[in-house]
């Protein structure tokens, strides 16, 4: 069978709550989730050998068992009892430590395709429990472009409708320790009600709906990662409107109705930070 090759999309969290640490160590959380418009590509290719391997075009990504996608592979042969190698050949696009899923969304298509490119015809909800596996943010890459997410992720509920737009992603070169952002909201939970993602109103303009968007990370992130803070600061004298952040940063966002409105922003910032910003849809399909 020849090379499988297909797009891993980033996500935002355009609201999340948390809630208490579980007895699993896990915090129970609930998340309004977009798919966005900036890709991963991953590729994988039958090995005749059995063996599984990665590659990947930055050179900041590990390779080795660490890598989510690598991880997906291998609990996908034991499960099935696959005995097919393959090579994955990963492209990034997605910043890590940004908060924007890069690496679950690869473990959820390197999946997709090794479902494939072995013939095992697992359904899309049977290898969402597998990449539940892997990382809490695995299982949401197999469903809608908007889904609230709730538990410690896994559980996943689709929104049917559209959420047309763009987004303006704001990606300091700033990684946020997933860990010490969690560890800090435990020292300072956030007590502020919060409307549950279910009760939005979801609106046709993507700009009407920026007011409503929270994310109870924030001031935790913040807090443990100054440079972010600055970032942030520096931002609201820019922006006349709100601009979030995405799961436990460092990547910010704001949402626009129109690709030039979005482009006039994203020019800004860059001119006045000197930071990476990327003009993407918010995905449709």
């Amino acid at each position: 069978m020849p090379t499988l090759t297909r797009q891993s999309p980033a996500k935002i969290n355009l609201t999340l709550r948390v809630g208490p640490l579980r007895p699993d160590g896990f915090h129970e959380i609930e998340s309004l989730v977009a798919r966005v418009g900036l890709c991963d590509t991953v590729s994988v290719a039958p090995r005749a050998d059995g063996q599984l391997t990665l590659e990947c075009d930055d050179p900041a990504i590990p390779c080795d068992e660490t890598n989510l996608a690598l991880r997906a592979a291998r609990l996908l042969a034991n499960q099935t009892r696959a005995k097919n190698g393959a090579h994955i050949s990963l492209v990034k696009r997605i910043p890590a430590g940004s908060g924007l899923g890069g690496g679950s969304s690869n473990a959820a298509t390197a999946l997709m395709l090794l479902n494939d490119l072995w013939q095992l015809g697992l359904a899309q909800d049977e290898l969402a429990v597998i990449g539940a596996q892997i990382g809490s943010d695995v299982p949401l890459f197999f469903h809608s472009p908007l889904c609230i997410v709730r538990g410690r992720g896994e559980q996943i509920e689709d929104v049917n409708r559209r959420l047309e737009g763009w987004v303006a992603l704001i990606l300091p070169e700033i990684r946020s320790s997933t860990r010490d952002v969690y560890a800090a909201w435990d020292r300072n939970p956030s007590s502020e009600s919060r409307t549950r993602s279910s009760e939005l109103t979801i609106p046709k303009s993507a700009e009407a709906l920026m007011p409503q968007l929270f994310n109870d990370l924030e001031p935790a992130a913040l807090a443990v990662n100054p440079p972010l803070a600055e970032v942030v600061e520096q931002l609201g004298q820019l922006s006349d409107g709100p601009v979030r952040m995405t799961g436990s940063g460092a990547g910010l966002f704001r949402l626009f109705d129109n690709q030039s409105s979005a482009n006039r922003f994203a020019a800004t910032v860059r001119a006045a930070l000197r930071t990476r910003v990327k003009v993407v849809p918010l995905a449709a399909e």
